[in-house]
Formats: C-alpha cells, sequence, structure tokens
C-alpha cells in the first residue's frame, strides 16, 4: 500500500460526499481556533549567538478545518476532516512545533481523515490522524494552554494511518491502528503498528497501548504506556507512565521510562491545574523528553468562545524552549544539556 492509493481512497470518499443528493443528511462545518501566548524565557546558557533570556509572542496550536458530516445511512455515521495548522505568532500555515517537518512538510494537515462508525461493529478512519498511542497514554495528561502542552512524551502525536476501534463492550474499547511512522523512509508505508485498549468504569478511565515500531528495520525502539484518568466533582487527576523498549545493541542506558502525574480543579470560570513529570536520561534516541518538568496553570473562561490563560513551565534539560521565531525544531539551550529553562506565558484561546 502507498500514500498515492491512501490519498486516492480519501479523495474518492469526499468527493462522494460532496456528490450526494440534496436530501441527503450532510452537515458542512467549518471551524477555528486563535491560540496566542506572550511568554518571557529564560535558560542557564543558550546557543552561541542566541540570548539567555527573551520576550515574545508565540503561537499556541492555532487551527483551521472543516468537518462534513453524513448520517442518512441506517447506523452508520461517515465523518470527514480537514485541519491545517496556522501559526498565528508568524502569520503562516505551519506547525509552531515543526515536528511536522520531518515528515511530510510542516505545512500540510494536522488532520485529514474520514471516519466510518457503525453502531454495532466500530469504527475504521483513514488518513493523516491522531494516533491511538498519543490517545490513550499521552492525551490523559495534555491538558495545558499553552505552547509547551503535551512535550513531556516520547508519543507521536500525528501520522498517515489506518485505525480500526472496536465499539464499547461493558466499557471496554480495542484498537488496531497501521501507522506511517516515516513517510517510507527506508520501510513500508504503513511499517508501524499500535494497539490500544481502554477501560472506563463511573468516573475512572484506564488505558494501555504498546507501539511495535518500523517492523522494516527492527532498531527503532518499540513503546509501552499505561494511564490512568479519575475524576471526581470539579477534581481531575490522571497520571502516565510509558517505557521505551529498546532494539539496539548500541544503545547503553536502554528501556527508559518517563511518568507524568496531572491534577487540575474547576470551579465556576476557573480551573487550575499542575504537573510533574520526569524521563530518564538515556543515550536512546527515541527519548525525546528526559529530566524533570514542572509545569502549573490558570484558565478563565471568559465565554463559551474565549479562554484566557496564564501558565508557568520548568525544564531541566533542553527540548521545548526554543529560540524565538524558530523556524525549525531549535531549543534555546543544545538539545538535552542542563538549560534549567524557565516560561512565564499568558495568553488567549478563540473558538469559531
Amino acid at each position: 500500500m502507498n500514500y498515492q492509493r491512501t490519498l486516492g481512497l480519501s479523495s474518492a470518499l469526499l468527493a462522494g460526499l460532496a456528490t450526494l443528493p440534496a436530501h441527503a443528511d450532510l452537515e458542512v462545518t467549518p471551524y477555528g481556533s486563535l491560540r496566542i501566548q506572550t511568554e518571557a524565557v529564560s535558560v542557564d546558557e543558550a546557543q552561541p549567538g542566541e540570548d539567555d533570556s527573551y520576550t515574545a509572542l508565540r503561537d499556541a496550536y492555532s487551527r483551521l478545518g472543516v468537518t462534513a458530516v453524513y448520517n442518512d445511512f441506517d447506523a452508520v455515521d461517515i465523518t470527514a476532516t480537514v485541519e491545517f495548522p496556522i501559526n498565528s505568532a508568524l502569520l503562516r500555515a505551519e506547525d509552531p512545533t515543526f515536528f511536522q517537518a520531518s515528515y511530510k512538510g510542516n505545512n500540510k494537515p494536522r488532520v485529514a481523515d474520514i471516519n466510518i462508525a457503525h453502531d454495532s461493529f466500530g469504527s475504521l478512519r483513514v488518513g493523516t490522524q491522531w494516533l491511538a498511542y498519543y490517545n490513550t497514554v499521552a492525551y490523559p495528561v495534555d491538558f495545558f494552554s499553552t505552547f509547551y502542552s503535551g512535550y513531556a512524551t516520547q508519543a507521536t502525536f500525528r501520522r498517515d494511518a489506518a485505525t480500526y476501534t472496536t465499539p464499547s463492550l461493558g466499557g471496554l474499547t480495542a484498537t488496531v491502528s497501521a501507522v506511517d511512522q516515516t513517510d517510507e523512509a527506508g520501510t513500508s508505508y504503513l511499517d508501524t503498528m499500535q494497539y490500544a485498549l481502554s477501560y472506563g468504569i463511573n468516573d475512572l478511565t484506564l488505558g494501555l497501548a504498546y507501539q511495535d515500531t518500523e517492523d522494516d528495520t527492527g532498531d527503532n525502539a518499540d513503546q509501552a504506556g499505561v494511564s490512568l484518568v479519575y475524576v471526581l466533582g470539579g477534581w481531575r487527576f490522571a497520571a502516565k507512565a510509558e517505557q521505551l523498549l529498546t532494539n539496539s545493541d548500541a544503545v547503553q542506558d536502554d528501556d527508559p521510562v518517563t511518568y507524568n502525574l496531572y491534577g487540575s480543579y474547576s470551579w465556576n470560570k476557573y480551573t487550575v491545574k499542575a504537573m510533574f513529570a520526569n524521563g530518564e536520561e538515556t543515550d536512546e534516541p527515541a527519548a525525546f523528553f528526559q529530566g524533570d518538568s514542572y509545569q502549573v496553570g490558570l484558565d478563565y473562561q471568559y465565554s463559551e468562545a474565549l479562554k484566557l490563560f496564564a501558565e508557568y513551565f520548568y525544564e531541566e534539560k533542553s527540548y521545548a524552549i526554543y529560540t524565538p521565531n524558530s523556524r525549525s525544531f531549535n531549543p534555546l539551550a543544545p538539545y538535552h544539556t542542563d538549560s534549567d529553562g524557565q516560561v512565564f506565558a499568558v495568553g488567549l484561546r478563540y473558538d469559531f
């Protein structure tokens, strides 16, 4: 299977939705979200040519998209989504993290998928999508509002994939996904498999996921992770642990573990939140996050569409604090060095 064939399938299904008769129950909805922050940043020692501190604007994952929903079939819903990243600070259509640049291109869609869901048989999602491992393991602690949300993980966020999810059976849901991890860089197209289980009962949700990485090469780390979420009134508690399973004999500090503890409390229009994360130090190339990280934040939901937020972020080792006006993944302190990096950020999110 190759990218052109999958793109052709997606295009054909989208064209089919567009040509449905006028009486068909087709609903097309554009949407967007402006998310921007002003931040004061400092590190112990920046890269050569960079200041140790700065104040600047940074995008916090703005996006524009459209969804098309067709539910005129008995027990079957079809949903198509196309969503583009918008770097509002630099006025460009691009992913502000620049993670996408190493895959297919930094201005490619964040999401471009079609989901077919049946009441009794589950759902099949094809295209560029949020991945099963991330959704199960990392998403439960990815609840901050600034650019620095979601960094303390080893998970990949979005890729091309074909994903099947079972219907919920007594609170248990299973997912299997074939993923294009490398954009055919020495591998076949859908080179990586992800498997996930989620079990929800009352206010408790448990997650378990495994990634069998790049079967064709055999030397990249696999991943395994677990998560827990508990909600009680205005309180929300979440935790995750994930381990990289090293496949290379050249790695000395193999199988590193990452864990996160998150808590938040919401009352009236306010939410206060805090998280601690730790990633074991290692020479494993897949270990993006290492060292300690702290994050605290306050959200104020001014209206249904407008949220104001303030956050503090700390990283022991450099990985998430970028140079000002970055044009690539470019940490302010040299990558993975002791940086004691700190950020104070205030910003807004406006959904439309």
